[in-house]
């Protein structure tokens, strides 16, 4: 496996095993969002697409996993989620582990190449908001989740 796979691959295992509560998801989550942003790192050179695809498939299965032994500890432990007003539900308790984790590799991987492009972090932090909106409480907008970038400053009114 390419040293960029296996370098993003143990640093996911190690940081991701710590994530037992909220704000340690914050945690990864921020880092997650530096590493992609940093120009030349591994995680952004992991998720280029270019390769050899069978090696890329192989380490996106093996971070799909990790992610989703993530989502699956925090829904055992209850220590994440909101409340649904409307039905007095916990919204996780409708969460499927394996399908969160392919939803968050997707954010990640969609979210950073168009934040690459338009050299913003918003579009990867707002395809996370979404994927992570089960394990969030409501947050107010900050200004590195809310400013415009030129790819998408033409798509809202």
């Amino acid at each position: 496996m390419r040293t960029h796979f296996a370098e993003v691959l143990a640093r996911e295992s190690a940081c991701l095993a710590g994530v037992t509560d909220e704000a340690k998801l914050a945690s990864w989550r921020r880092r997650v969002v530096e590493e992609l942003m940093t120009p030349l790192s591994p995680y952004e050179f992991a998720l280029r697409q270019t390769g050899d695809v069978p090696e890329r498939a192989d380490f996106l299965d093996r971070w799909r996993e990790l992610l989703a032994e993530t989502v699956d500890r925090l829904l055992r432990s209850g220590t994440t989620g909101d409340t649904d007003s409307s039905s007095g539900r916990t919204r996780r308790a409708d969460v499927d582990a394996q399908k969160t984790a392919m939803l968050i590799l997707a954010a990640l991987h969609g979210g950073s190449t168009l934040s690459r492009i338009a050299k913003d972090p918003w579009p990867l932090n707002a395809a996370l908001d979404l994927a992570l909106a089960p394990f969030t409480a409501a947050e107010d907008d900050s200004p590195a989740r809310t400013g415009t970038s030129s790819l998408i400053g033409n798509i809202n009114p």
